[in-house]
């Protein structure tokens, strides 16, 4: 992913019991950077680093309608995304086209509460649902 401008961010982790997921990624060795309430979207996010492993976005429900209900109603828990950081998202866009990928944004953007950049997602034939946070975006949200 980085001649696409790309760098790997974290893998998704949607659960139907945030506190069980915490407690087995700290059992694994795992750091919980931040936790946050995302109102927008109706979820509570912790992200989870390693030292050796990928980072984890735990995403866990509400008590209101959220994106992951279909999800955590079919699998209790799951990695249902990947997230990147783009250098420029136009750029990255630009460079999917040139090079045949089908990529569909399939949300509005929003204000990542981890990072303070803007994100959104997208579904790429082929991998499936990416999150991908626009880093040019960062000096104009401040």
């Amino acid at each position: 992913m980085k001649k696409f401008g790309l760098r790997f961010h974290h893998l998704g982790l949607a659960t139907d019991n945030f506190n069980l997921t915490l407690k087995v990624l700290k059992k694994l060795k795992y750091k919980v950077k931040s936790i946050k309430t995302n109102k927008h979207f109706n979820v509570k996010n912790a992200i989870c680093t390693s030292s050796y492993m990928p980072n984890i976005e735990i995403v866990s429900k509400t008590k209101n309608k959220s994106p992951i209900d279909k999800i955590i109603k079919k699998n209790r828990q799951l990695v249902y995304h990947i997230c990147y950081i783009s250098r420029n998202i136009s750029q990255t866009l630009k460079l999917f086209k040139k090079h045949q990928i089908h990529i569909i944004k399939v949300s509005d953007s929003y204000l990542s509460p981890f990072e303070g950049i803007t994100s959104s997602f997208f579904f790429i034939r082929g991998i499936g649902l990416v999150e991908i946070m626009d880093e040019s975006q960062k000096k104009r949200n401040k």
